[in-house]
């Protein structure tokens, strides 16, 4: 579940942000942004700067909860990153009976 909002998060920013900019190209002091031709609101040059530090503080948290939650599943399921797989019968080397 959190892998799964980690990623809603991290792919939703990514789109906004360049549906933002491609959309995007007038000139002069205020920004109108415009998302598939609905103008959701008009900013100056700080608040579209401020609004890209806040799009990329949600892109961030989407990672860390992405990272975290993936580490938490090879915890659950006792499986380290760095551990060699026996091929056949998926146990680790150490764990097999000599």
């Amino acid at each position: 579940m959190m892998i799964a909002l980690a990623l809603l998060l991290v792919l939703a920013t990514g789109a906004f942000a360049s549906l933002a900019v491609v959309e995007n190209f007038s000139g002069g002091p205020d920004y109108g942004v415009e998302i598939f031709g609905n103008q959701i609101t008009t900013l100056t040059a700080p608040g579209l700067f401020l609004s890209g530090v806040a799009l990329t503080l949600i892109f961030c948290l989407g990672l860390a909860m992405l990272a975290a939650g993936l580490k938490w599943l090879r915890r659950v399921h006792g499986v380290a990153a760095s551990a060699p797989a026996n091929r056949a019968t998926g146990e680790r080397e150490e764990l097999r009976p000599q």
